[in-house]
């Protein structure tokens, strides 16, 4: 049975009202705008084969995108970590799409022009450990090797925040912490040979462990640095696109809110759409009731927690990732987001 994921119909529609606001404000705040841009043909999306990006999933399955950017040729690229994502948005290999908050707020703040347009998950992150790992506090990550999917990632903030509370460090800062970084599906084998002890994960990866008995969650979703109110996911472009292409911005985000809305009407299609599409990227089958167990720990929305995010950065910047913390410009300005919090 599915945990409900509550959206009114009627916030459902304010919150597309506002989208809509959001991209005029847009058009008007950024002066710089050009008045003629050569038409563009094609547009490429980028995202993960995680649970989380499942508004990408629903959105291309169901013909929102095509829906909503019509006259357009849509081609899609798909990524293992935030890292390689930001590389292809900044270097124009794709145009805009998903990842997490912190991959996106550190390349904004290295000297990127990146903006964060919207949220599209929160929750859906978890500490899992290996069958045999004794875990009941984050005292209890000492000594432990822990991985997460790289460097500067939204898991490493979040553990580096855990960490932080209970003075442990990584290795590399003179620690006892062994962090290491492995994408999310290897982490099954490495607890079986007894390379990993634990790992911060999106979904469906903690489910699958969780119900394959390849491991057990440590920590849920609201247990995690931010308890479930961290963006797990967030929409971004670059700041070109949105001043140039408003419209096109727009329409994205129309067919996200789309997407959210049959996720939360659909949710037993919406696990099958987001079953098959991890399967054609990852080439990794998983069972529906992993997919069914990770939409309880997901929620989809188009509302971005802004404090949550910038103290993240607050901890980016004491791992040394970025040297400032300081986001202004990162968000769209707050008078035309009338849903960020």
């Amino acid at each position: 049975m599915f945990t409900s994921l509550k959206d009114s119909r009627i916030k459902k529609t304010i919150l597309l009202a506002l989208t809509l606001l959001l991209i005029f404000g847009a058009y008007l705040y950024f002066t710089g705008a050009s008045e003629e841009i050569a038409a563009r043909s094609e547009i490429t999306i980028g995202y993960f084969p995680n649970l989380t990006h499942g508004t990408a999933m629903v959105a291309l399955e169901r013909g929102y995108f095509a829906e909503e950017l019509a006259d357009l040729t849509i081609t899609t690229n798909h990524f293992p970590d935030g890292s390689l994502f930001m590389d292809a948005l900044t270097t124009g290999a794709i145009d805009i799409g998903l990842v997490g908050p912190g991959p996106a707020l550190n390349r904004y703040l290295q000297g990127a022009d990146v903006v964060a347009l919207a949220g599209a998950s929160t929750g859906g992150n978890l500490l899992v450990t290996a069958p045999d790992v004794e875990f009941s506090r984050a005292e209890d990550l000492e000594g432990i090797k822990i991985a997460t999917p790289a460097l500067g990632c939204t898991h490493d903030l979040q553990l580096r925040y855990m960490l932080a509370e209970t003075d442990l460090t990584t290795k590399r800062r003179g620690g006892s912490v062994d962090h290491r970084t492995h994408p999310p599906a290897s982490v099954s084998g490495m607890f079986r040979r007894g390379q990993l002890d634990a790992a911060v994960v999106s979904e469906p990866w903690a489910s699958r462990l969780e119900i394959e008995g390849e491991g057990q969650v440590a920590l849920e979703w609201n247990e995690v640095p931010w308890e479930g109110n961290l963006p797990n996911t967030i929409v971004v472009t670059r700041g070109e696109i949105l001043r140039e292409e408003p419209e096109l911005v727009q329409q994205f985000l129309q067919a996200q809110q789309k997407a959210i809305s049959y996720i939360d009407e659909n949710p037993s299609a919406a696990a099958e759409i987001i079953q098959e599409s991890i399967a054609d990227i990852s080439e990794q089958h998983l069972d529906l009731e992993i997919i069914e167990s990770s939409l309880t720990r997901t929620q989809f929305t188009s509302e971005l927690n802004k404090s949550a995010v910038e103290e993240m950065a607050e901890v980016s910047e004491a791992a040394g990732f970025i040297e400032s913390s300081n986001l202004e410009g990162f968000f769209i300005p707050e008078d035309l987001v009338g849903h960020s919090q």
